[in-house]
């Protein structure tokens, strides 16, 4: 059985990841991660993107709250660990580089 360091949890939130691709093509493209942890993500996508890829992603009103502002937005720098057909789409799993996610409630239940 496959032990995890962190929780995933499934959830359908927009995250915008950037880089090149397995053509050399730079692109920035919006998607729902499918599960979430505090030290990376999945997605679905069209895109090859070879392990090791490095990428920018960015998780709208998940990073740390300002007073008076509200939550702001996650930055991070992504490796992509693993690559797995589902169809026609790549699952795409994402470790942040040098950043973790806060603790999602659902996580505590």
């Amino acid at each position: 059985m496959e032990q995890r360091s962190q929780r995933r949890v499934h959830v359908a939130i927009p995250v915008q990841i950037g880089g090149v691709d397995a053509k050399g093509e730079s692109f920035e493209e919006w998607l729902d991660a499918m599960e979430v942890s505090r030290r990376g993500l999945s997605v679905l996508t069209r895109r090859e993107l070879p392990v090791f890829t490095s990428l920018k992603v960015t998780i709208p009103g998940r990073g740390p709250t300002r007073p008076g502002e509200g939550a702001t937005d996650f930055f991070a720098e992504g490796s992509v660990v693993r690559v797995a057909k589902e169809g026609e789409l790549n699952r795409v799993s994402i470790r942040f580089v040098g950043a973790t996610l806060a603790v999602y409630t659902a996580e505590t239940t």
